[in-house]
């Protein structure tokens, strides 16, 4: 089970205990601890996708606002290219990424059936996620922007399996 789904059981665990039985807290507090690279925004990211926590939403668009205004200095995007847009394009597009048609599983589920289906799903063409939809002269920086938020995550949770794996270890 990868940190993505442990982290979800945890934050939906009606018993945070955290004793022989009971592990939930231990991937809250993995993710929590092993977000020192990116200024605390791969936990609010977690926070915000996986744990549903709309809290924390303003304090993550901040932060990620932030964040693509220093890239957009950095990579010395045009001045047509508003930054404030690219990152409240992306923030949404990675926050609601999941094709409907096939819950992100890539392939419709047979009718009458527990199983899915081989063909892939005609929405997404079998990846489960959606394309990036916005105008086409910001198209390309927002999907930049939209992989920069996924390496994030990724970064966070190996982190977070990391510190997971030393507690197990140690």
């Amino acid at each position: 089970m990868g940190i993505v789904e442990r982290y979800c059981r945890a934050t939906q665990s009606s018993n945070l205990m955290d004793d022989a039985q009971h592990h939930s807290t231990e991937p809250l507090a993995a993710v929590a601890l092993s977000d020192l690279g990116f200024n605390g925004i791969g936990n609010l990211l977690f926070r915000v996708k996986y744990a549903n926590d709309a809290t924390s939403y303003r304090r993550l668009a901040a932060r990620w606002e932030a964040i693509v205004q220093a890239k957009s200095q950095h990579r010395k995007w045009p001045s047509h290219v508003p930054p404030k847009k690219v990152a409240e394009l992306a923030l949404a597009h990675f926050l609601n990424d999941v094709c409907p048609g096939c819950s992100g599983k890539g392939h419709l589920p047979l009718a009458g059936a527990p199983i899915l289906s081989d063909d892939p799903c005609p929405a997404c063409d079998g990846r489960g996620t959606l394309e990036v939809d916005c105008e086409r002269r910001l198209e390309d920086y927002v999907k930049d922007m939209v992989e920069s938020l996924n390496e994030m995550v990724r970064h966070a949770g190996a982190l977070a399996m990391r510190k997971l794996a030393g507690d197990l270890e140690g």
